[in-house]
């Protein structure tokens, strides 16, 4: 069974029921949901699994949701990678400490 054939079918339905009834990883399962939603297919995803949706106000909702995620998935990033940088600092200057570099 696809899993469009899946989502169809048995939606709401989550990923790892999807995976199950269509023989996929759920790794895979993700990937095709991506490639389905990339073709156009209106797929939503809720507490309760993954549905199509026919209501353009649905679909709305959900796309926000997912750029609201989306956007603090990217402020999170940022701030990790100003820690990174920051760690990167502390252990440079601990090295050259340990080295004899700094002093």
């Amino acid at each position: 069974m696809t899993v469009i054939h899946v989502i169809r079918s048995y939606g709401p339905v989550t990923i790892d029921d999807i995976a199950r009834l269509s023989f996929l990883s759920r790794r895979e399962c993700e990937k095709a949901i991506e490639e389905l939603r990339l073709a156009g297919e209106p797929i939503v995803a809720g507490n309760d699994g993954l549905r199509l949706v026919e209501d353009p106000d649905l679909l709305e909702k959900y796309v926000q949701a997912r750029r609201r995620r989306m956007l603090s998935e990217w402020k999170g990033t940022q701030s990790l990678k100003r820690t990174l940088r920051a760690m990167r600092e502390a252990q440079d200057e601990r090295m050259g400490l340990t080295l004899g570099l700094v002093s």
